[in-house]
């Protein structure tokens, strides 16, 4: 239930940011060309749209181990072995994720003085971002592990 409400959730934060990021740039685009004056706000927007978007997609790529691995080493793994390899892959993910959610919550406490430029936004909801990034891989790949132990234990794998 809490991971299917994740994925919805998160499908459609990513996709409602990326819509957003394609607003303000062709806002961007049109006011360039025909617009005596253009916007200043659509740099800084599109930035922190961008940021969103790929913090509230990078837990889907997880989800679906769709980051970037050699996977032609990998594929010479079978079995138990595999699992093996997958479930190392998994705990130093865990361990790279939890120390970026803790660092960039710190970082995210030093923004809460400051604002953006353009559009006077707390700068730590913008550092959040890092942490929501983190904190969804972080879920994704805790499942991961789950389903690695299984493996290794001789039990079918679910994803």
């Amino acid at each position: 239930m809490l991971k299917k409400f994740l994925e919805r959730t998160l499908e459609w934060t990513s996709s409602l940011c990326f819509a957003g990021l394609i607003a303000v740039v062709l806002l961007q685009v049109f006011a360039r060309l025909f617009l005596a004056r253009s916007p200043h706000w659509t740099e800084e927007a599109s930035r922190f749209l961008m940021l969103y978007m790929v913090a509230f997609a990078s837990g889907l790529a997880a989800r679906d181990r769709a980051y970037v691995n050699v996977d032609f080493l990998l594929n010479m793994f079978k079995g138990r072995l595999r699992a093996f390899v997958d479930l190392c892959i998994d705990l130093l993910s865990i361990v790279l994720m939890v120390t970026i959610a803790r660092y960039g919550w710190d970082n995210a406490m030093v923004g809460r003085i400051q604002t953006s430029a353009s559009l006077s936004i707390p700068m730590h909801l913008v550092f959040m971002a890092v942490v929501l990034h983190a904190v969804s891989v972080a879920f994704y790949t805790a499942i991961h592990i789950i389903d690695d132990l299984a493996a290794l234990f001789g039990q079918r794998r679910s994803s």
